[in-house]
């Protein structure tokens, strides 16, 4: 069976993706508003692989863990997996009784038949927030999947893990000009189509193959429109003289978004 992604929500009133094989899943993030919403897309997630694992949780911010999310994840036994620093800013904003579901790992560890690594990524001032290098096995082969979720910019070395990826979350928040026109607070916390788009390239241009697909996220919905990302990626790989040889998809803000198979 190959593998196999999808969101559940994408933007700041909350997000959540599965990410599965035949016999394990993780959930990456998980807010998706109320306990209500949270039962609701725990339930369609164990409808798509009952096996799941754990959940990541990338940093403390309410959109992507909260009270809410951590009571429906406990009710359903499931731990937190998160940088140390992810876990300690979780027990002070929402209180040490969270702290036996969490599951804090320095560097990377095993979650069913996934390996997960966390690398620091430049975000909200005073939150330490984390990107995921996720690998699992899938039909003989070995797949690697990026998720970006909520950064600010990008180094060298982001790029150096994203390079080769067989599938890649990033966020895709903004666009320059409604971002000026509107104007938003907290968009300077996040990536633009253009930064986007230059990541992107950066790491096609790093590896030596193309990702199968990449989702974009997080979109920003009183200053981005569904199809700008997609226009500024293929814009900018146009002015670089480089192909696009990835499926491009959207995440929803508020449901599920297609399920991408990963070969």
């Amino acid at each position: 069976m190959p593998l196999r992604f999808k969101s559940l929500c994408s933007g700041s009133g909350g997000n959540a993706a599965l990410l599965w094989t035949k016999n394990s899943a993780l959930l990456l993030d998980f807010a998706p508003g109320s306990q209500r919403s949270c039962r609701q897309a725990l339930a369609e997630a164990k409808a798509l692989c009952p096996a799941i694992d754990s959940v990541l949780v990338t940093h403390a911010h309410g959109d992507h863990i909260n009270l809410n999310s951590l009571k429906v994840l406990r009710e359903a036994g499931l731990l937190v997996r998160c940088h140390p620093e992810v876990a300690r800013q979780i027990t002070i904003r929402y209180g040490s009784e969270w702290g036996p579901g969490l599951a804090p790992f320095p560097k990377s560890v095993s979650a069913g038949d996934f390996k997960v690594a966390h690398l620091r990524v430049p975000h909200a001032p005073n939150y330490c927030t984390t990107a995921f290098v996720i690998t699992a096995k899938a039909e003989g082969r070995r797949r690697k999947v990026c998720l970006f979720t909520d950064l600010c910019a990008f180094t060298d070395a982001h790029v150096a893990v994203a390079a080769d990826a067989d599938f890649i979350f990033l966020e895709a928040n903004h666009d320059l000009e409604l971002l000026k026109k509107f104007g938003h607070p907290g968009s300077e916390f996040h990536l633009s189509n253009l930064q986007a788009a230059r990541f992107l390239h950066k790491a096609c241009s790093a590896g030596t193959a193309q990702p199968q697909a990449v989702v974009l996220g997080h979109l920003s919905e009183q200053c981005n429109r569904p199809h700008l990302p997609a226009l500024e990626i293929a814009a900018y790989f146009n002015r670089k003289k480089l192909a696009v040889k990835f499926d491009v998809h959207l995440a929803d803000r508020s449901g599920p978004g297609p399920m991408i198979v990963i070969k």
